[in-house]
């Protein structure tokens, strides 16, 4: 068994549980899981604590012959501090010439960070995806929280700000990026992350022309914890989302309820959009109008690429015998073909003077 691949999957896996029956056993072996996990982590101290280096302008100034992650910080007004990111440039990037590109922004799952991303070989695969002939792009991955990627209801925490507003003015001020052009900008996520990405471009249609959603689960009201409630769903859900009216205003379904015109079910405002899940995701049968969502979605835009989606590289499923669920396998798997669908994307949209 590849060792880095099991410390991808094991952390992944670690950053996506849930308040299920399943849970409720990992926490029975959680000083057996640290362990195992500690035990991992020291085999392979030294490829991982290169993952993301802190990021020294000088380094770049030459071109990079692989793709490489960096890590840094900005400043967010919308939060009122200082934010966490990782920023994955392709092979051949370098800050002392002309060009620019185009670039997504990464969101993370719950109980993740920045480092998400880095973790399920995203370095990796930008760098295999590119060197195989795709349109170059830059990555950037920011620390969010548990927030859902939104501006919280009850905590007032502007998480959504963050992203929409401080990050894409911060990245295309200090990035050789291309400037005020949505064709050049991507979202994409996984999780908590997928379910941000489509929330906030249904919510900022005319900054974000390509979204990939990753496995994103989709919650009615009934499944929102709420203070004096028997719920086990996980609290910060209610403190972004509110309830009532608050949560109609921050749920992916009712803004796009909102943004359907008369006699019509297609809400997506995108140019291109992809959302991609395994068949044995426990969030399909766990919270149903994740999966009763997903098929309208896909039946109200056919061009889309929208629905089931699974793993289809043998070696990773037989190693690994959840590679179709919500779990760190499924999305290492898939990620290739994410990463090169959104550069293609990029590649037609391309302003014709670069």
């Amino acid at each position: 068994m590849d060792s880095k691949f099991e410390l991808n999957h094991a952390l992944t896996r670690r950053l996506e549980l849930k308040r299920n029956a399943g849970v409720l056993l990992l926490k029975n072996m959680k000083c057996l899981f640290s362990f195992f996990l500690l035990s991992l982590i020291s085999t392979i101290t030294s490829a991982n604590s290169e993952k993301c280096l802190p990021l020294d302008p000088k380094k770049l100034e030459a071109p990079v012959t692989k793709a490489m992650c960096f890590t840094t910080t900005f400043h967010s007004g919308s939060l009122g501090k200082k934010v966490e990111f990782d920023v994955i440039v392709p092979p051949g990037f370098t800050n002392k010439n002309s060009t620019l590109y185009p670039y997504a922004i990464f969101l993370h799952g719950r109980g993740g960070d920045k480092d998400s991303l880095a973790y399920t070989d995203g370095v990796e695969i930008l760098n295999d995806v590119v060197a195989k002939g795709a349109q170059p792009f830059l990555i950037f991955a920011p620390s969010g929280g548990n927030n859902y990627w939104m501006n919280g209801a009850i905590s007032k925490v502007r998480t959504a700000d963050m992203v929409t507003k401080d990050f894409v003015a911060h990245i295309e001020k200090a990035w050789p990026v291309y400037r005020n052009n949505p064709d050049m900008r991507a979202l994409f996520g996984i999780s908590m992350g997928g379910n941000g990405a489509l929330q906030l471009g249904l919510s900022n249609p005319k900054e974000f022309s390509t979204v990939m959603s990753f496995s994103p689960v989709f919650r009615t009201p009934k499944e929102i914890w709420t203070p004096g409630s028997n719920s086990n769903e996980p609290k910060e859900d209610y403190y972004s989302y509110g309830v009532g009216k608050d949560f109609e205003a921050r749920s992916a379904r009712h803004i796009c309820q909102r943004l359907k015109k008369p006699g019509s079910d297609r809400c997506l405002p995108f140019k291109n959009y992809r959302l991609e899940m395994g068949s044995t995701d426990a969030f399909l049968k766990t919270t149903p109008d994740t999966k009763l969502f997903i098929e309208e979605l896909a039946k109200a835009h056919p061009e889309f690429e929208i629905g089931i989606k699974d793993c289809d590289q043998k070696a990773v499923c037989d190693t690994h015998k959840d590679c179709n669920s919500h779990a760190g396998s499924y999305w290492v798997c898939r990620m290739p073909y994410a990463m090169t669908w959104i550069s293609e994307q990029f590649k037609k949209d391309l302003p014709r003077s670069n």
